[in-house]
C-alpha cells in the first residue's frame, strides 16, 4: 500500500499526525544477505538451530518498545548528501549512526519450514529488513526478510486502497477527502473572508463565538464550502482573535 498525494494535497502530508506504519512480513532463516532481504546476494549460510520458531514469541517481546537500528547500506538514508545505496552499489561501506525507533507491536502469525510470518506496527523510519536481522540475532540464527506488505500508513488502511485498474477506470471515486483524515481543528470562512485569506490578509474571528481552544496558537485548516482552502495560525491579542494564513491551497 502506497499513499499518494496529488497536486496541492501533497502540501498537507506533514499535517498527518499519525506516522505509524504496519507491515506483514516474511522472516527467512538460515542465510544472511548483503541487502537484508531476499533480493540481495547471500553472504553467509548456516543451518538454523532446532526450535528456532519456538523462540520467536520471546524475541518479539524483547524487541517491542524503543530499539536502536543501524540503517542498512542498501537504503535511501543520506550521508554527505548521497543515498547509502549508491555507495553500496560501488562496494563502499561507511559508518552509520544508530537511530532510535519504536516497535509498538510485533506479533508472530505462524511459521513453516525455514520461514515465519510476522506483523509489526512501528514508527516511520523503521527498517523491517534490519528488524529481521535483529530477530535472527535474538533467536541465534542467520535471517533476512522475504515478502513484505504494508497494510497501514497513518490513518490509511489497505482495505481502503485501490488497484491501478480501479484508479484508471474511475479516478474520482478513488480520491480520499483530506478532511476525513486530518485531525487539526478547522474554521469555515465566508466568501468575503476567503477573498482576504487568499491574499495573505488576516481574518478576524468572532471572539464571542470562539472557544478558548479556537483562539490560541497552532495550525488550523481553513475551509470554504466543505473543502480545504488553506492553513493558518490563530492568534489572540487585545483587538480580538485572528486567523493568519501560512499556506494558501486554493485561489478560487
Amino acid at each position: 500500500m502506497l499513499v499518494l498525494a496529488l497536486g496541492t494535497a501533497a502540501r498537507l502530508l506533514p499535517l498527518i499526525r499519525d506516522a505509524r506504519k504496519r507491515y506483514v512480513f516474511e522472516l527467512i532463516v538460515g542465510a544472511r544477505t548483503d541487502t537484508g532481504d531476499a533480493s540481495g546476494a547471500v553472504l553467509e549460510r548456516a543451518q538454523p538451530r532446532e526450535g528456532w520458531s519456538a523462540a520467536l514469541e520471546g524475541a518479539a517481546r524483547e524487541l517491542t518498545g524503543p530499539i536502536d537500528q543501524t540503517p542498512p547500506m542498501h537504503s535511501a538514508r543520506k550521508i554527505g548528501g548521497l543515498p547509502l545505496y549508491r555507495l553500496a552499489r560501488k562496494g563502499r561501506s561507511v559508518d552509520r549512526a544508530p537511530r532510535r525507533v519504536t516497535i509498538h507491536q510485533l506479533s508472530v502469525l505462524g511459521s513453516r519450514g525455514s520461514s515465519a510470518r510476522l506483523e509489526v506496527e512501528c514508527d516511520a523510519g523503521t527498517y523491517v529488513r534490519t528488524l529481521c536481522e535483529q530477530i535472527g540475532e535474538r533467536i541465534g540464527v542467520l535471517a533476512h526478510m522475504g515478502a513484505l506488505v504494508r497494510t497501514a500508513a497513518g490513518p490509511f488502511r489497505i482495505a481502503q486502497s485501490k488497484l491501478p485498474v480501479e484508479i484508471e477506470r474511475d479516478p474520482a471515486a478513488c480520491v480520499v477527502d483530506p478532511l476525513a483524515v486530518l485531525a487539526q481543528r478547522r474554521i469555515g470562512l465566508s466568501a468575503r473572508e476567503f477573498a482576504a485569506f487568499v491574499h495573505g490578509n488576516e481574518v478576524a474571528l468572532d471572539t464571542r463565538a470562539a472557544s478558548l481552544e479556537r483562539c490560541d496558537e497552532g495550525p488550523t485548516l481553513a475551509t470554504l464550502d466543505g473543502r480545504i482552502v488553506g492553513i493558518g495560525r490563530i492568534r489572540l491579542d487585545e483587538a480580538g482573535c485572528w486567523l493568519r494564513p501560512t499556506r494558501v491551497l486554493a485561489r478560487e
